[in-house]
């Protein structure tokens, strides 16, 4: 119920915020609950360990940074650059060679809901298909 409202609320945002995005990758990760909300989620992404971007939780994020917590969620390892230099820009240049992000792969932009729902469907597909 709840995930599906905020679903359809996602497709309409011209720019993805941290709070949507943690709450789309971590219940996606399996690392919280489908029925946690988005402000939980922002909450959580500190408990996770992880390096995230430090903003308001209502401020847009970056395809770079959003590639960045796909890559932490989820444990890739990532391609040479990725694993010397573990960060947005080669977050969102490994997403790119795997063909997840499609159309303009600027890591410094904002995305749409839509988009970052697309690049995850990706993703999760693409993991899918390597197990």
């Amino acid at each position: 119920g709840q995930s599906n409202e905020l679903l359809d609320e996602l497709f309409e945002e011209p720019a993805t915020t941290l709070e949507q995005a943690a709450y789309l990758v971590l219940t996606a990760a399996g690392r919280i609950p489908d029925d946690s909300s988005p402000a939980d989620a922002a909450a959580a992404l500190a408990a996770q360990g992880w390096t995230v971007p430090e903003r308001s939780a209502d401020e847009p994020l970056t395809l770079g940074e959003y590639s960045y917590l796909l890559m932490q969620a989820f444990e890739l390892n990532g391609g040479l650059m990725y694993r010397i230099f573990p960060g947005p820009r080669y977050a969102g240049r490994e997403l790119a060679y795997l063909q997840l992000i499609k159309g303009n792969i600027s890591p410094y932009r904002t995305f749409s809901g839509e988009e970052a729902i697309g690049i995850l469907g990706r993703l999760m597909e693409w993991k899918e298909e390597q197990s």
